[in-house]
């Protein structure tokens, strides 16, 4: 149907020298007919529209041209896009009047030329091929860059040769009038075309794009002029612009405006060089802050069209205020928008303006990350209000949401990872900075993508961890709104010391809760004992949550020392009680000096697994560099650092890695949260799998291959439950050695001692039990029994069965087991059939040989026994 509408269209046009052509059929030949350099053009698919564009591999001069006689109240109008930066040897000639066809040389009319030296839109008198100018033109430089330059042009001609030139910078809707200049000295036309001049090969091949041409009459004007929008440029001038130029008498009535309420109108100009424009002086001064409205009637078009009454139309006056550091913050960060949860599949940035009274302009200022910087669109941020900034290509996705607007950061500025952020005025310097990172998020599955960042109080000064999690929405974020997360109650708490880290052999880093105060590190008090100076005391950026002491004594190794620290006070002004800590200089780690003492591999719902770690050597040591990994094909795998920090691990401690650590203190609230670190954890399957720690260099320093079958036979499920070591002395391998945790203690032991510990009864030259008396109810009391033997000698089999008081064999544990010269196991009370042995009275029996033929048999009684409720 549009082709048969375009073709009764083009047909009548044609009919009285005028034509359109917006290429929609593909063809150059008819519909209007073009001749000229028609190899050197094509019609192309350009985001789904077909437009004219070049074809030509370099050559200059080469045209197009299509019959028209239009001259007199005639109008020339289409639409342009030059993806090259124009110069004075590349540039397009658009022939609104010729008198010949060729258009390469000898033509006689006028035409427009885009581009040029001057970078600009000016009309030119062609007399013999020779160019005049009219000396109307738009201003210079309009055409510029190498990507894109959309424009909208309209040249009209009036009966007495009056040119008015309009252009529409970038399509937006709206045309600019360039002026006007009279011309006469040709009075005929038979065709329209454009001319390209392009320099060589090497200049913008293929870059010329044209659409939209449209030739005819000028219309009859018959509607009044609209208005556009009212802007208040001071206290006392608001602008008003139409959409099209007006009549200087009726636009410059002051009886034809009024700005409410009680303001009025004192003076009404027209502008000198837009006459679509308006400047009004208010009567009264306007209040920053406020909002107005104005009202308009009776102001009438260059046609004589005046328009009834019009309004209100609203429009606020605003003085921006001075920004302080702080005033306006970082409030949101999607930096991982995949998988989608329901917001659209890009990167937004929120601020937020947390003054209670000042209206800030953001323009100028500048949002820089680790590798690029952005400057911020033209907005003003009113107390409390947000804006959310999204790359220009992406924000149709946010259509429908508050407070939106593009700009120009790369939609993958944002690393999933974390960077910093600093958001900066000019003249002012830092407003804010975050420097933010995906363990921040705290739960293993938001920070795998799709949920924001929330700051969970804007109006405290401090920006660190404590201050952010992830989104609770269930949209995966709150863009342009109040964070799901909001909490203002203030900080009332002062720092508190979580670590004491040892550096090197001269330097210690003190590690806090939360962001320090900097001003004051260095008059607070620091003492060392053993006695050693501290030299200087520096805050670590860019969280300040850390402070680097520089010792002028260096630390001797095997030495334990204590620090106390006074005088400290947090960002938000509150000062930290004295405190102690203990450190020494970390040794060498060798294989076992540190054991996996404890796993939680299946966790409840979506939560968080865990690792924990015991020091059992006597050695002071260090995490840095440490990894976990797990087992791939039987092959260690998926290595991840521990920590890069030296996190110091005193003899005889323990320390619990998860990748949600606030997941586990909130599941287990018994646990020592004090002695959790995060990080990200291998992944670690239900059922079974393997726990690698490794030292810096990848040597295995333990190993732990887990499953289902070392849980508790009667255990309802293992979700939830962690697997305990029994003792960290015997071995990681031997399955004896790990049991579930006890019901009691909360099914896990994270960062303390194991509900299930038990060690190995001393050897006394025969086999030992302890307890004599056990009862396996998992409630974390005497679970166990621990069968303990010892040999004189090694080289001595073994089979050791447990038998009830009727002679009936229970339980196997050992088979012709090759033992050593001492060890232990453990019995849960689990016959051999799965079932749990009964109450009374048991018999162990362990009966062994060597290769000399030596036998030694040992006997002990032991009694099962249920704990009475």
């Amino acid at each position: 149907m549009r082709s048969l509408l375009l073709f009764g269209m083009c047909a009548a046009l044609e009919a009285q020298g005028q034509f359109v052509d917006d290429f929609s059929d593909g063809d150059l030949t008819a519909d209007p007919a073009w001749g000229g350099s028609t190899a050197l053009f094509a019609v192309v698919d350009d985001g789904g529209e077909l437009r004219l564009r070049s074809n030509s591999p370099g050559a200059a001069g080469y045209h197009l041209s299509t019959p028209s006689t239009l001259v007199d109240e005639a109008q020339w109008e289409w639409s342009m896009d030059l993806r090259f930066s124009t110069s004075g040897a590349n540039y397009v000639d658009v022939y609104l009047m010729s008198d010949v066809a060729d258009l390469s040389a000898g033509a006689n009319g006028y035409f427009l030329r885009c581009g040029g030296t001057a970078d600009r839109l000016e009309l030119f008198s062609s007399e013999d091929g020779a160019a005049f100018s009219t000396g109307l033109m738009s201003t210079d430089g309009i055409i510029n860059g190498s990507s894109s330059n959309p424009f909208r042009i309209k040249v009209t001609r009036s009966a007495d040769g009056a040119f008015t030139l309009f252009h529409d910078d970038g399509q937006t809707g709206t045309y600019l009038n360039a002026g006007t200049a009279t011309d006469a000295t040709h009075t005929t036309s038979a065709f329209f075309g454009l001319r390209i001049e392009q320099s060589s090969a090497a200049g913008p091949v293929n870059n010329h794009w044209f659409d939209d041409f449209l030739v005819q009459p000028i219309p009859v004007d018959d509607t009044p002029p609209m208005v556009v929008s009212v802007s208040a440029v001071s206290a006392t001038q608001v602008d008003v612009l139409f959409n099209e130029a007006l009549d200087a008498s009726s636009a410059q009535a002051t009886a034809n405006f009024d700005v409410q309420p009680f303001i009025g109108v004192g003076t009404a100009a027209l502008d000198g060089t837009d006459p679509a424009l308006v400047h009004l002086t208010t009567s009264a001064p306007l209040t920053s802050g406020s909002s107005y409205s104005l009202f308009v009637s009776a102001v009438a078009d260059l046609a004589g069209n005046a328009m009834g009454a019009s309004g209100p139309h609203g429009f606020t006056f605003l003085i921006p205020d001075l920004a302080a550091p702080g005033d306006v913050v970082i409030n949101e960060i999607m930096a991982d928008p995949s998988p989608v949860v329901q917001l659209p599949d890009a990167e937004y940035l929120e601020l937020f303006n947390a003054t209670a009274t000042k209206f800030l302009d953001l323009t100028g200022w500048q949002l820089s990350t680790a590798s690029t910087q952005a400057a911020l669109p033209p907005v003003v941020l009113g107390p409390g209000e947000h804006v959310v900034l999204v790359n220009n290509a992406q924000l149709a996705g946010f259509a429908g949401l508050p407070h939106v607007t593009g700009w120009s950061l790369s939609n993958t500025a944002l690393l999933n990872g974390g960077t910093t952020l600093t958001l900066s005025a000019p003249g002012i310097g830092t407003i804010d900075a975050v420097t933010y990172s995906s363990t921040w998020y705290g739960d293993d599955m938001k920070d795998d993508g799709g949920w924001g960042l929330e700051r969970i109080n804007p109006f405290a000064p401090c920006s660190d961890a404590r201050n952010w999690t992830a989104s609770n929405d269930e949209r995966g974020g709150t863009p342009g709104i109040a964070n799901s997360v909001f909490d203002d109650t203030p900080d009332t708490s002062g720092p508190v010391l979580l670590a004491v880290q040892v550096a090197s052999s001269s330097e210690l880093v003190l590690v806090f809760n939360e962001s320090l105060d900097v001003g004051g590190l260095g008059s607070a008090g620091y003492t060392i004992e053993p006695a050693l100076e501290v030299m200087s005391a520096l805050a670590v950026a860019p969280t300040n949550d850390r402070v680097l002491l520089v010792l002028g004594t260096p630390l001797q190794e095997g030495l334990v020392y204590s620090i106390s620290v006074e005088g400290l006070s947090d960002c938000s002004g509150n000062t930290s009680v004295p405190f102690t800590g203990t450190f020494a200089m970390p040794e060498a780690i060798g294989p076992l000096d540190i054991v996996i003492n404890e796993v939680l591999y299946d966790p409840e719902s979506s939560g968080s697994d865990f690792v924990e770690l015991y020091n059992r050597s006597a050695k002071v040591l260090s995490l840095g560099g440490l990894q976990l990994a797990n087992e791939s094909d039987g092959a260690v795998a998926n290595h991840r650092t521990i920590t890069s920090d030296p996190v110091i691990l005193m003899p005889g401690t323990y320390i619990l890695l998860a990748t949600g650590v606030a997941d586990i203190a909130s599941r287990y609230p018994q646990g020592h949260a004090d002695r959790f670190l995060q990080m990200a954890l291998p992944g670690y399957n239900n059922g079974s799998g393997t726990v690698v720690l490794l030292d810096a260099a990848n040597n295995v320093i333990d190993l732990f291959r887990y499953s289902d079958d070392l849980h508790f036979e009667l255990l309802s499920g293992t979700e939830g439950t962690s697997l305990e070591r029994v003792d960290p002395e015997r071995p990681t391998a031997e399955a004896t050695n790990w049991h579930s945790a006890a019901q009691d203690a909360g099914r896990a032991t994270p960062g303390y001692r194991n509900s299930q510990y038990a060690a190995a009864p001393e050897a006394r030259g025969t086999m030992t039990i302890d307890p004599p008396i056990f009862s396996p109810d998992n409630d974390g009391h005497q679970d166990l029994l621990t069968i303990g033997y010892h040999f004189h000698r090694p080289g001595f089999v073994a089979t050791l069965k447990v038998f009830d008081v009727a002679g009936r064999e229970v339980r196997n544990l050992w088979n012709n087991e090759l033992l050593g010269t001492s060890g232990a196991v453990s019995w849960d009370g689990i016959m051999d059939g799965g079932s749990k042995a009964r109450m009374g009275p048991y018999i162990v029996l362990m009966e062994a040989y060597d290769l000399s033929g030596n036998v030694e048999k040992f006997r002990q009684t032991v009694t099962l026994a249920h704990r009475l409720d």
